[in-house]
């Protein structure tokens, strides 16, 4: 009997398909954080406090989410933060994850630790990004 394949519903699902798919080290550096993960573990713990309002049969059709950061128009008000060797997860990983902030009209910024060099990324388009510097 074929089985159905479902397409991920939360984040938790995302996860779980990467945790699949991903060699267990690689895996392991996206899904952990560093040292004891005591950050990691107190930013999961204070998000499962949040609750979102949900409000249902509302005129959403006017509703502007756009801002501005740095003297750039964006869509929303969120980035897409830097990961460090995304290219060893996806092939161009840096250079797809710009491409995908372009489409969705909102900043990325670029690992210092990132596979793809910083002139490959630019070269994707003339949307500015920004960049993590270590110093």
């Amino acid at each position: 009997m074929p089985t159905m394949r479902l397409s991920p519903a939360s984040t938790e699902d995302y996860r779980l398909l990467a945790e699949k798919r991903l060699p267990r080290r690689l895996f392991d550096i996206i899904d952990g954080g560093s040292y004891y993960e005591t950050t990691l573990r107190a930013n999961s713990d204070d998000f499962r406090h949040l609750k979102l309002r949900q409000r249902v049969l509302r005129d959403v059709s006017d509703i502007d989410t756009s801002t501005t950061l740095f003297g750039h128009r964006w869509s929303m008000p969120v980035a897409l933060a830097p990961t460090g060797m995304g290219g060893m997860m996806a092939r161009r990983g840096e250079v797809m994850a710009k491409k995908a902030a372009d489409l969705m009209g909102v900043p990325m910024c670029l690992s210092a630790m990132s596979i793809c060099s910083m002139e490959e990324v630019a070269a994707v388009s003339d949307i500015p990004f920004w960049f993590q510097l270590y110093m």
